[in-house]
């Protein structure tokens, strides 16, 4: 996912599940087990939802553990079983994906907004400008004289 406004509570219940704790008594969640390794929680999250579950607890091992020295395998195995089914994560990708498409982002509403305004603005300046009472001005009257009267 390329932006935090498109998170989904989807992943909610793995992400902050507790790997385990740590020294100082501090629960170790999964979404701060990934970012210590460098890695985006929520596709990583959605990658281990696509897979198999028994690939997801392979996966999910080899990166627990390089973050926690006790049994990985086994916390690996209790923490894919949090992860929504594929049908779920589908069904959520795409009602994103269809409310992205249909709602206007804030910036392009005030974009258009601002473009209504600037036009309104262009066209009263114009009106302003266009000679009054529909009479054109004489063709033969010479111009008024800028020389000062000797």
């Amino acid at each position: 996912m390329s932006s935090t406004s498109a998170l989904s509570a989807t992943f909610n219940d793995f992400l902050f599940a507790t790997v385990c704790e740590e020294r100082n008594e501090m629960p170790l969640t999964v979404v701060s087990a990934l970012a210590r390794l460098d890695i985006d929680p929520w596709t990583e999250a959605a990658e281990l939802a696509r897979m198999p579950a028994d690939g997801a607890a392979r996966r999910l091992t080899s990166l627990l553990a390089q973050v926690v020295s006790d049994a990985p395998a086994a916390t690996a195995a209790r923490l894919v079983a949090l992860l929504p089914t594929q049908a779920k994560a589908d069904a959520s990708s795409r009602g994103r994906a269809v409310g992205a498409m249909t709602t206007p982002s804030v910036r392009a509403v005030r974009f258009v907004f601002m473009l209504f305004i600037a036009s309104l603005a262009v066209s009263v300046l114009i009106a302003n400008r266009a000679p009054r009472g529909g009479a054109p001005a004489p063709a033969s009257a010479p111009p008024p004289s800028t020389a000062a009267p000797r």
